[in-house]
């Protein structure tokens, strides 16, 4: 299964966490959101892999870089609040 694979895989995980915490109705709201918009930018990073992109922005491969670190903070970011929320918040 090359699709999932890099950061198009970890974006989909992502998404996913975030789906089933609300399914499960975890009381995370902020670090699932956050964990959300980590998701997406790191499926905008994936992005860059399809050939389309590739032929086209091939002198902007930049932006990926720029789209996996974004994605990597908001993660922590979001790791971060999703903790805080789980101990220390009744």
């Amino acid at each position: 299964m090359a699709l999932f694979e890099g950061t198009l895989g970890i974006g989909i995980a992502f998404l996913l966490a975030v789906a089933f915490a609300q399914y499960a109705k975890f009381k995370a709201e902020k670090g699932l959101n956050w964990l959300g918009v980590a998701a997406v930018f790191f499926l905008f990073s994936g992005a860059f892999a399809a050939p389309a992109v590739a032929v086209y922005l091939a002198s902007v491969a930049i932006l990926q870089q720029i789209f996996e670190l974004l994605g990597w903070l908001f993660a922590l970011i979001a790791a971060i609040f999703v903790a805080y929320e789980t101990l220390l918040e009744k």
